[in-house]
C-alpha cells in the first residue's frame, strides 16, 4: 500500500519594524488559520494510525504566542460573527480550543502523534543565497529548531525549507541540530548526485544521515489553480451544496494521488512502501477557493486519509521510522526564481552575507560579554535574519511590494550595524536595546551557542 504524506504549512510575515500585529493578521486568522486548525483538530481527534506533517514558521509562532495578536483575532472574529460574515461555530472553536491560543492545540496534536509539528527555517528566505555563510545556515536552521523546542517542549523531527529552496551542505547543519528530514522540489531531487531506483517514490539519505523527500507538483494541480481549480466550483457558494462539492473534489484528489504513488516511475522501480508527498501552505489553499470552501475540502481530504482507503497516511517522521534505509546521495541545488539571487533587483543578500562576518566575530566573543551585551548580539542575529526574509508577495492582504520589503530589510540591517557599532565602542544603550525588542516575541530565547562554529 502506498504512503500518502501530506505536509501543510502555516506561515505569516512578521509586522514591519516597530509595528505590532495588524488587520492582516486578524483577517488571516479568520479566513485561513482557524478554519484549517479546526479541520486538523477533527483529524487529530480520530483514533487510528493516520498521521500528517504540519510545518509552522517561527514568525507565525511568534504572532500566535502574542496575547495582543490573539486578542486582535478574537475581536475581529466576534465582529464578523455579529455582522453575519463569519461562522459562529468557528468562534466557539476559537474560544474552547485553547482559548484562542493555537500553540496549545499544536502541542496536544504533536504529543498524540497524529500530527507531527515541525518548523520552517527561522525566516522565510531563499536559503541557497545565504547558506554558504556557515553562521547564516546555523542561524536559519539551528535557531528555528531551538525556538521550536522551546515553544512546543519537544525537539522537532525535521525542517521544512521555504520555497523548497535547498543548497548542498545544509543537511550537515540539520544533522547537527538533530533534524532527520527535509523536502525539495522533485526536479532538484532528480538532479542530485545519484538517480534513485525509485525516483521520487522514496527518500534519498544524505551523507549526514538526513533524508531528503521529493515534493512533486500537487497530484491534482487544479487544487491550487485559480483559473480552473476546485475552488471555482459554484457549489461552494451554496451551504447545502458545498459539502458535496468538497467530497467530490477530495475523492478526485486522493484518487489521483494514490495512482501517482503506486505507479512505477519511467525506468525505475516501485519500493516496498512507496511514498508520495503533497505539500500546501494554508494561504495557497485559501487563495484557491476565492469564495470559501478550502477548509471543507481539506476536511474531506483528511477524512479520506484517515479511512486508509487510498493509501497509508503517514507523517514523514513515521515513514522514516518504518523505512530508515535509502539510496545514499544528495539533491542538486535549487535554481530559484524572482526572489532568488537579487530580490527586487537589489544587493540585499550580498549585504546580509557581508554582515555575517560581524555576527561571527561577536558570537566568538560571547563569553567575554555581560548579559546585556549578549542580548545585543542576540538582537543582531534577529535583525540579520529578518533582513533576509523575502515573503513580500505572500498572499496576505495582497502582500507588500518589493520596494517596501527592501526598505524594511534595510531598516533591520541598519539596526544590526547600530548594535555592532555600540558593542565595539563599549557604549551599549540598554534603553535603546529594549525598545528594539518591542513587538511580537520572535526567537525570544535565542542561545548564542547555537550560532557558534563547532
Amino acid at each position: 500500500m502506498p504512503c500518502l504524506a501530506l505536509v501543510l504549512e502555516l506561515h505569516h510575515p512578521l509586522p514591519g519594524p516597530g509595528e505590532v500585529a495588524g488587520p492582516d493578521w486578524a483577517a488571516s486568522g479568520i479566513a485561513v488559520d482557524w478554519p484549517l486548525l479546526r479541520a486538523l483538530d477533527a483529524f487529530a481527534e480520530r483514533p487510528g494510525e493516520a498521521s500528517i506533517t504540519l510545518a509552522v514558521s517561527p514568525s507565525w509562532t511568534a504572532l500566535a504566542a502574542d496575547p495582543r495578536a490573539r486578542a486582535l483575532q478574537r475581536r475581529e472574529l466576534e465582529r464578523k460573527v455579529q455582522a453575519g460574515e463569519a461562522d459562529r461555530g468557528l468562534l466557539r472553536f476559537f474560544a474552547t480550543a485553547g482559548d484562542g491560543d493555537p500553540l496549545r492545540l499544536l502541542r496536544r496534536w504533536n504529543a498524540s502523534g497524529a500530527i507531527d509539528v515541525i518548523p520552517t527555517t527561522a525566516t522565510h528566505t531563499w536559503l541557497p543565497s545565504v547558506a554558504a555563510e556557515p553562521i547564516l545556515a546555523r542561524a536559519q536552521v539551528g535557531l528555528a529548531a531551538m525556538d521550536h523546542a522551546h515553544r512546543f517542549e519537544v525537539r522537532p523531527s525535521g525542517v521544512w525549507l521555504p520555497f523548497l529552496g535547498y543548497a548542498p551542505g545544509l543537511e550537515t547543519t540539520m544533522a547537527a541540530n538533530g533534524l532527520r528530514f527535509f523536502g525539495v522540489a522533485a526536479d532538484v531531487f532528480l538532479r542530485g548526485t545519484v538517480l534513485p531506483p525509485a525516483r521520487t517514490l522514496a527518500p534519498m539519505v544524505t551523507p549526514a544521515g538526513v533524508a531528503a523527500f521529493a515534493v512533486p507538483p500537487p497530484p491534482a494541480a487544479e487544487a491550487v489553480d485559480l483559473a480552473m481549480g476546485y475552488g471555482r466550483d459554484r457549489r461552494y457558494a451554496d451551504p447545502k451544496q458545498a459539502p458535496i462539492a468538497a467530497d467530490d473534489h477530495a475523492e478526485h484528489f486522493l484518487g489521483r494521488w494514490s495512482v501517482r504513488a503506486s505507479e512505477a516511475p519511467p525506468g525505475g522501480e516501485v519500493p516496498d512502501e512507496p511514498v508520495s508527498v503533497a505539500s500546501f501552505s494554508a494561504h495557497e489553499l485559501a487563495r484557491a477557493w476565492p469564495s470559501g470552501g478550502a477548509d471543507a475540502w481539506l476536511g474531506s481530504v483528511l477524512d479520506g486519509l484517515a479511512s486508509g482507503e487510498s493509501g497509508r497516511a503517514s507523517s514523514l517522521d513515521r515513514y522514516l521510522a518504518r523505512n530508515p534505509i535509502g539510496t545514499l546521495g544528495r539533491p542538486g541545488v535549487s535554481v530559484g526564481g524572482v526572489l532568488a539571487a537579487r530580490p527586487g533587483g537589489s544587493d540585499l543578500f550580498d549585504r546580509c552575507r557581508a554582515a555575517s562576518d560581524l555576527l561571527t566575530f561577536a558570537v566568538e566573543k560571547r563569553r567575554a560579554l555581560d548579559e546585556s551585551e549578549r542580548e545585543a548580539v542576540a538582537e543582531m542575529a534577529r535583525r540579520l535574519l529578518r533582513a533576509q526574509q523575502v515573503d513580500w508577495s505572500y498572499p496576505v492582504a495582497g502582500g507588500i511590494d518589493p520596494e517596501t520589503g527592501l526598505r524594511r530589510a534595510s531598516h533591520h540591517l541598519a539596526r544590526f550595524h547600530e548594535l555592532a557599532g555600540s558593542l565595539m565602542a563599549g557604549r551599549l544603550d540598554r534603553g535603546r536595546l529594549a525598545r528594539m525588542r518591542r513587538g511580537p516575541s520572535f526567537l525570544p530565547d535565542l542561545d548564542l551557542d547555537v550560532l557558534a562554529a563547532g
